[in-house]
């Protein structure tokens, strides 16, 4: 294991509080994050532009939910997961015959994949979580096909009302606990790391060409769908 995979994975954990926790909820909650909106964009939206069977890659799968949703809805594909934190790895279970892990940091990926041999990738709340997300979108692109997509969902950064929004703390309470009150601002700053415009000038740097991007959740959360130039 090189230094900086154990930089990396320190860096998940402490972003995670309880990692074991945190990839139960994954599961938890995999149906409310990839819910009908999510679907039906990524059938109408992603999966008529791409050749078929296609080869699907998810970064930061975690739990690798993703791969047995997709594998059900789309059956009959290749499908990668990339993922590097020992306790999602630990919580992948009942992945299809047709799916891969592979076990890599995102801050300097060197995926064992060909040059265009991807056809759609995905990074669903991955690149806030990162110091820097260049290395990892550079792969990104290496491995696509020429006009493969390349779909993110992410936080993105607005004002604190608009992320107390959906928050059941009572933040201005003086009877509040500070630990809590700490962590919900922890959470807005590492929430809060880059703009919209941050990503699809990232993404517009490194080749891809942008098709689609729309703000959800009350400017929370931005969804970008770009292809390989």
């Amino acid at each position: 294991m090189t230094e900086k995979l154990k930089q990396t994975q320190a860096l998940l954990e402490k972003h995670h509080r309880d990692g074991t926790a945190f990839a139960q909820l994954m599961k938890d909650t995999f149906a409310s994050r990839f819910n009908d909106a999510f679907w039906d964009y990524w059938g109408t939206e992603i999966w008529p532009g791409i050749p078929k069977p296609a080869v699907v890659m998810d970064l930061g799968t975690g739990p690798g939910m993703f791969l047995q949703a997709v594998e059900q809805r789309f059956p009959g594909n290749t499908l990668y997961g990339v993922e590097c934190a020992p306790y999602m790895l630990d919580a992948i279970d009942n992945l299809p015959e047709n799916a891969s892990i592979i076990e890599a940091d995102l801050h300097d990926p060197k995926l064992p994949l060909g040059d265009s041999s991807v056809d759609v990738s995905l990074a669903t709340m991955v690149l806030h979580e990162m110091h820097q997300p260049v290395k990892a979108l550079m792969e990104v692109h290496r491995c696509l096909k020429p006009g493969g997509l390349l779909y993110v969902l992410d936080w993105v950064r607005v004002p604190l009302v608009n992320y107390l929004a959906d928050s059941d703390l009572k933040v201005f309470d003086k009877n509040t606990p500070t630990d809590q009150l700490e962590d919900l601002f922890v959470h807005f700053i590492e929430h809060n790391r880059f703009t919209i415009e941050d990503l699809i000038f990232m993404l517009n740097s490194l080749d891809f060409e942008l098709v689609d991007h729309s703000l959800l959740n009350q400017g929370r959360h931005a969804r970008i769908l770009v292809k390989k130039i």
